[in-house]
């Protein structure tokens, strides 16, 4: 069985077939409302506590750029799961991890039993994923709108009554996109809570912009020991309403099957934002 899995820095961008889970209700049908506080680690990543079946206070990185999360090894070693063998690609190889059936997962008002995700060593991932006992994606975060709110350092969730078990087992990713304007022309970016900057697959933005202007470029460099980028501004940029010469990291893109349409990723820590509203219903983010 072959599947695509994209790894750049922090973020972990597993692209998967959804496997059905149950998520936990309450007594209304609606998941409910709460809040969770969070620290923040390397200056972006949001890691909140949280329970896998009878192991408690682990560690989550919340990874919007994840599509279906990720557990690491030891957790399913202790809870003495069953792996079933699947095969990925990493950018640019195959590797061979698992996927284990996990009885119940919760942080915060989030709760899903019998939740399919991949096995994986973090820290061979990612060295920002090293002390952490899983990276939960949008497959988790997309079943209530919720917030990030850095002043107080908590992530606010709101009820939402849509949510069900049927939300798990959607085949396609779930994703959440904004537009960026560059010099004239819609591009499309994936927003990424786990990444710390504004990232642009190079190639794809040279087949839409056959003349894009590139400033102010620094020599390459390598994030996570395998991944050639170049720090560079682009003149006549808009992200929302805000007209910018935009700084971005930029390198190659994946294959064009993997990500298709998706032109980079937007790097939440990069706004600079004290509070920023996700809503995957309606493909929104709001910041301030």
């Amino acid at each position: 069985m072959k599947n695509v899995f994209v790894c750049l820095l922090s973020l972990c961008l597993f692209l998967q077939p959804a496997i059905a889970g149950t998520q936990q209700m309450d007594g209304t049908g609606a998941a409910a409302s709460g809040e969770i506080p969070f620290t923040l680690s390397a200056g972006f990543l949001i890691v909140v506590e949280g329970r896998i079946g009878t192991l408690s206070n682990l560690k989550f990185i919340l990874d919007t750029g994840v599509t279906h999360s990720v557990v690491d090894r030891k957790v399913a070693d202790k809870l003495r799961l069953v792996g079933h063998p699947k095969q990925i690609f990493d950018f640019d190889r195959f590797i061979d991890i698992e996927w284990a059936v996990f009885p119940d997962v919760q942080f915060g008002p989030v709760q899903v039993a019998n939740a399919p995700m991949s096995v994986a060593d973090l820290a061979h991932f990612s060295t920002f994923a090293s002390h952490v006992d899983a990276l939960l994606g949008s497959d988790f975060l997309s079943l209530n709108p919720f917030t990030i709110d850095y002043d107080e350092q908590k992530i606010l969730f709101t009820s939402l009554e849509r949510a069900s078990s049927d939300d798990l087992r959607k085949p396609e990713p779930a994703l959440l996109t904004v537009e960026l304007q560059v010099q004239g022309q819609l591009v499309h970016l994936l927003v990424d809570t786990g990444f710390p900057e504004i990232l642009l697959f190079e190639d794809r933005l040279l087949k839409r912009i056959p003349l894009l202007r590139i400033d102010h470029v620094i020599d390459r460099f390598r994030i996570g020991g395998r991944l050639h980028v170049k720090k560079a501004t682009l003149p006549n940029a808009r992200l929302g309403k805000k007209d910018t010469n935009l700084r971005a990291v930029l390198a190659k893109g994946p294959p064009d099957n993997v990500l298709p349409g998706i032109d980079g990723c937007l790097g939440t820590a990069s706004l600079k934002a004290r509070r920023i509203d996700f809503n995957y219903a309606t493909n929104t983010i709001a910041w301030k």
